[in-house]
């Protein structure tokens, strides 16, 4: 299926909507001039009645619920790092790269709709507490609330998520752990001790000291989650993962850890070291860079990266480029918590690109990809039937 550049895509959005650098539409017209074709579809883009009307599916997603709900769970002084991203937000509201799937093939037939039988919900805020003592709690509402999570320490249930008192373990050697455990179809917000800020995703476990140490900070992770590490140039901080670890010198950066998946890290700002273990090499990430570890070759690649597409998950969006609709369809399992099994395996290398909304119900997700590829899909007490 071809599709259009995204970063063209986006440039036009940004040109229909005012926002666009002077460089960036010197670019776009560049590109304009470069065929009927592309002239042609520009002159589609501008129609935005017709837009609507041809892409109904598209312009019901609700961004701003999305925005609502995540902005009360979000921390004030990550906000502030997102300000450019959501200046372009409000233009890629729209999943345009999949509406241009749609144009191309509303050029010949018409592709069905997806059947479904029952309404599945996105992922919620919820995880469950595992204290140093064995005992586990569920946290969900989110009411504020004081929880005991060891020997004299406490820890504090927001509106934020889970907040630990600060301070530092005297008694290194007897550090208390706990873990948070991210079921699929949630989402968790955890701001450590020493002030380190996570977002972790769906099916996603950390484990880490209730109070850390005078010497280091380190935490275990398997799954996925956003870090924003508390400066402290005494006792660095180390992310701990199978296979690898991450050094940390005061910084914001994502790492994708799933278990039997190689493992991505991204590096937002500040600076960050991948380590191997038996090895004194280490690798330097400087901001826009992702290291990829692959755990079978346990080899590193470095490569520039646009940031924002591993990212906008903990901003409420689904950012997907040149992705599989298997990739694709893996994401939202774990965010949906549901199985998919495909009666047609050809349809799992079907690529294409799109923003949408993360805190939409799946219904609407499965009905733009159907329109962009005609696969379609049939639910069944949780379990997505996909077909061609």
């Amino acid at each position: 299926m071809e599709i259009f550049n995204e970063k063209i895509v986006r440039m036009i959005r940004l040109y229909l909507s005012g926002a666009i650098s002077e460089e960036e539409r010197q670019e776009l017209e560049r590109w304009i001039k470069e065929s009927e074709r592309n002239l042609r579809f520009f002159e589609e883009m501008k129609e935005e009645g017709r837009f609507a009307e041809e892409f109904p599916e598209f312009c019901r997603i609700d961004m701003e619920k999305g925005w609502r709900r995540f902005e009360q769970q979000i921390l004030p002084n990550r906000w502030s790092l997102w300000k450019q991203v959501l200046r372009y937000a409000a233009v890629i509201a729209v999943p345009v790269a999949i509406g241009l799937s749609v144009w191309l093939l509303n050029q010949g037939e018409k592709k069905g709709s997806p059947v479904v039988c029952e309404a599945i919900e996105p992922g919620q805020v919820k995880a469950m507490l595992v204290l140093p003592g064995g005992t586990t709690l569920a946290l969900k509402d989110m009411k504020q609330k004081e929880i005991e999570v060891g020997e004299g320490l406490k820890a504090t249930q927001t509106s934020a998520g889970l907040v630990y008192d600060t301070g530092i373990d005297e008694k290194e050697e007897k550090l208390q752990y706990s873990m948070l455990k991210i079921p699929r179809g949630g989402e968790f917000n955890l701001t450590l001790s020493d002030g380190t800020n996570i977002i972790l995703n769906s099916a996603t476990n950390l484990k880490y000291p209730v109070r850390f140490g005078r010497e280091e900070r380190r935490v275990y992770l398997e799954g996925e989650a956003y870090f924003e590490v508390k400066k402290d140039s005494t006792r660095p901080f180390c992310v701990e993962i199978e296979g690898m670890q991450v050094q940390v010198y005061g910084t914001s950066f994502n790492v994708n850890a799933r278990k039997g998946e190689d493992v991505q890290t991204v590096l937002v700002e500040g600076e960050v070291g991948i380590k191997l273990p038996n090895s004194q090499k280490e690798y330097m990430l400087s901001p826009g860079k992702l290291a990829h570890f692959d755990r079978g070759t346990g080899k590193v690649q470095i490569k520039s990266v646009n940031v924002q597409q591993y990212v906008a998950w903990t901003k409420g969006i689904f950012t997907f480029e040149e992705e599989s609709l298997e990739q694709i369809m893996n994401t939202l399992s774990l965010w949906y918590d549901v199985d998919v099994f495909y009666q047609t395996e050809s349809v799992k290398q079907l690529h294409f690109s799109g923003h949408l909304g993360r805190y939409k119900e799946i219904q609407d997700i499965l009905g733009a990809i159907t329109e962009a590829t005609g696969v379609k899909f049939t639910i069944k007490e949780r379990i997505i039937i996909v077909t061609k």
